[in-house]
């Protein structure tokens, strides 16, 4: 009886020492699941963050070129008026005719960019852009001249601008057909404004982002 005794007391504390060992087993386990699956969700916050990467770098491209000109005006204060508040260069003014010109140029060429990168990029923040530059060319006579006499430069985004300059689309019109009448312009561009005055006529209600995206087509 003494042997079987100890025996029955072994295969008791066996049974309960597999048992313990299970258990801890199954910590160990749901520990190791826990982390993994922590390891897991790490993954898809920074997949996602990776995923949206490419916006973030266009949203900052966007708030860079409308606004890039802004710390050139700091530094010349003088030019402000030029291109915020109507005014017209006059001789004995404090900037030079060549600065404004300049200036002129700088934003314009920002904002033809902005253009192009909303008409090939969906996930570009459209919103507020139009609107900045609007106010720009309609409170900017340098930026308006700058560009009816450099419509050339502007392939892509130079409907669009005229667009966003003028409260309506009688003024647009009026705009393309003196840049089609143009003194000094070769022939090829003259056929490429007739082509943006036929396609603003046949959409005049279309929104003025959309002509740089047809513009961008056309050109393919």
């Amino acid at each position: 009886m003494g042997i079987e005794l100890w025996i029955g007391i072994l295969g008791f504390f066996g049974t309960l020492l597999l048992v313990l060992v299970g258990l801890l087993n199954f910590s160990v386990f749901r520990k190791q699941l826990r982390i993994a699956r922590e390891q897991i969700e790490t993954g898809v916050r920074q997949l996602e963050i990776a995923q949206q990467q490419p916006d973030l770098q266009l949203i900052q491209r966007a708030i860079t070129e409308t606004s890039d000109h802004v710390r050139l005006m700091v530094e010349r204060p003088y030019l402000r008026p030029y291109f915020y508040e109507d005014a017209r260069w006059q001789p004995g003014d404090t900037a030079s005719l060549d600065e404004i010109k300049a200036m002129a140029e700088l934003i314009l060429n920002n904002f033809a960019s902005v253009l192009m990168h909303s008409a090939a990029f969906p996930q570009y923040p459209v919103r507020g852009i139009d609107r900045a530059i609007m106010f720009h060319l309609r409170h900017s006579p340098a930026m308006r001249e700058f560009l009816q006499e450099h419509f050339d430069r502007f392939p892509f985004s130079g409907l669009t601008l005229l667009a966003l300059q003028h409260h309506t689309g009688a003024q647009v019109e009026a705009d393309l057909r003196r840049l089609v009448e143009a003194p000094g312009v070769d022939e090829r561009e003259i056929a490429r404004r007739r082509e943006l005055l036929e396609l603003y006529l046949s959409a005049p209600d279309r929104q003025p982002m959309e002509f740089t995206a047809l513009s961008m087509q056309k050109r393919r």
